[in-house]
């Protein structure tokens, strides 16, 4: 069975269509990347994907179930989501917004079980945020604060993870760490992580799969060393690409007109 099946999907809002007949399936415990120029429909589409934007047209089906008939509790325990611009409240401690994760089990008015607890821990040593588990949200750095949202979702125990621009703000040693850390979930877990980027070379290097949108449409959809060597990616983005081969690994370098 599939971890996730988009079935010929159509957004439209305010008139526009933002996402026309997407289809695409992604198999469990692998990586599904996104990419696409600004305004795509990229964010559009992962915000589908977790139920956050109704589909006008077409279905998403998580784990052979559509997400549309479930309810928020159990989309939340189904697939997580983590923002491209998340609100981390000032006053909370690293372990208690990791637990936020756990509600969507526990529910808002029961407090954390026992195995819960253990979840949380798990995540927190597996993300190395043990040793700032009492610390005030606001004195996390942005890479320190980025694991814990990637925490948070991963505390939910959800068969699907989705990403928006997961590594967006952040430094180069940083952005390799979180990416790392998920493709290591993704190896040893089993986890199906779907994520939107827009460094294609560091798209190229962690995903099993890139999938190319472009004006809401899926442009090309394929093994990720593929489709980073297509001709079609440098039409979507309407420049000059070239690809370098660096150790084995292929880097796409902006080339000027």
């Amino acid at each position: 069975m599939s971890a996730v099946e988009v079935r010929e999907l159509s957004v439209v809002a305010g008139g526009a269509t933002l996402v026309r007949n997407v289809s695409l399936t992604v198999e469990p415990g692998t990586w599904c990347t996104i990419i696409g120029p600004n305004g795509a429909g990229k964010t559009t589409l992962v915000e589908t994907l977790v139920g956050l934007r109704r589909a006008t047209h077409g279905s998403v089906h998580v784990g052979g179930v559509d997400l549309a008939s479930m309810n928020e509790r159990t989309r939340a325990r189904t697939v997580s989501l983590v923002p491209q611009h998340p609100v981390v409240p000032s006053g909370m401690t690293v372990h208690d917004y990791v637990a936020l994760g756990r509600m969507a089990h526990h529910g808002l008015f029961r407090a954390a079980s026992t195995s819960d607890q253990a979840i949380i821990d798990s995540v927190l040593d597996r993300l190395a945020l043990l040793s700032m588990r009492h610390r005030d949200v606001a004195t996390l750095s942005g890479g320190e604060r980025q694991r814990m949202v990637v925490a948070r979702a991963m505390a939910q125990s959800t068969m699907v993870v989705v990403l928006d621009e997961p590594i967006s703000g952040l430094d180069l040693r940083h952005q390799m760490e979180i990416l790392e850390l998920l493709k290591r979930e993704v190896i040893e877990c089993g986890l199906t992580v779907i994520a939107t980027l827009h460094d294609l070379t560091l798209a190229g290097q962690f995903a099993d799969r890139l999938v190319l949108l472009d004006r809401g449409e899926v442009v090309l959809d394929g093994r990720s060393v593929d489709v980073v060597r297509s001709p079609e990616l440098a039409r979507s983005y309407e420049m000059n690409l070239r690809v370098v081969e660096v150790d084995g690994l292929d880097v796409v370098v902006p080339v000027r007109s």
